[in-house]
């Protein structure tokens, strides 16, 4: 997360025989016997919603990956229809332009009221929406609208095409909301630790730190004890350090793999 502290979200269990055992839910077998079966718990909650919080967002309100916009893209765009006296805009969102509609996304039109400019923007930005259209008097007499990222940045764009443009701006947006947590994540996160490291960096600014672990209950507990920094995974093969540690970082006893610990929630 942005604090750099850890969250176990949506994560995936063998959890063998013992519920079946106390629960006694057996199968038959081919060969017409009985087995208690073997249980898996795949944990996808809603703390993946906090995890998406507190990925993307920041002072300014929720901030929404557009893959993860409700009902098919809903919240993906919004468009904001200015309303001025005689300007023309006045109504200019029921089918004109299409913007934004299609497989991809779904506009969320609504015509601008008494509110200032900035009120109405706030308001979207807060609630994450990732990309807002406006349109005033100018642009419907120049046949264009505002694409507003809520990442920053405004940028004209034609009417003829606006679809398109849509969805590659917010495909864009997934890109580089993916790109910042992973970056973030890899700036916090420090591998081949020693012990003298480890505990500088849990004391300091936190993270993810990899090292070597004897696999001891008794460094665990320590380590824990020390730092309030717990194993959070054993790294799958893609995801380990080019050189293998051999030594413990905390004992300095032979490894028997590498672990990735961190403080959690």
């Amino acid at each position: 997360m942005q604090d750099n502290k850890a969250l176990q979200a949506g994560t995936s269990h063998n959890l063998g025989q013992n519920f079946a055992k106390a629960f006694n839910v057996q199968y038959q077998t081919a060969a017409g016997g009985l087995e208690h079966v073997w249980n898996t718990s795949w944990g996808v909650s809603t703390r993946m919603i906090g995890g998406l919080v507190m990925t993307h967002s920041d002072d300014n309100g929720f901030g929404l990956p557009p893959k993860a916009c409700a009902d098919s893209g809903r919240h993906r765009t919004h468009l904001e229809v200015g309303r001025r006296k005689g300007s023309g805009a006045r109504g200019w969102g029921q089918g004109e332009g299409g913007a934004g509609e299609g497989r991809h996304s779904r506009r969320a039109g609504r015509p601008a009221t008494a509110s200032k400019p900035g009120a109405k923007y706030f308001e979207w930005e807060a609630k994450g929406v990732p990309l807002r259209l406006e349109v005033g008097p100018r642009d419907v007499a120049a046949g264009q609208v505002m694409t507003a990222r809520r990442t920053g940045g405004k940028t004209p764009a034609k009417l003829d095409g606006i679809g398109d443009v849509v969805r590659r701006t917010l495909d864009e947006i997934q890109a580089n909301l993916f790109q910042t947590a992973k970056d973030r994540r890899e700036a916090h996160s420090i591998r081949g630790v020693t012990k003298q490291q480890f505990i500088e960096f849990m004391k300091d600014v936190g993270g993810f730190a990899y090292g070597g672990f004897c696999g001891s209950h008794e460094c665990e507990a320590e380590i824990k004890q020390q730092t309030g920094a717990t194993v959070r995974v054993l790294p799958d093969p893609e995801f380990r350090s080019p050189v293998a540690p051999k030594t413990c970082m905390w004992c300095g006893k032979p490894s028997v793999a590498e672990a990735v610990w961190a403080q959690a929630y």
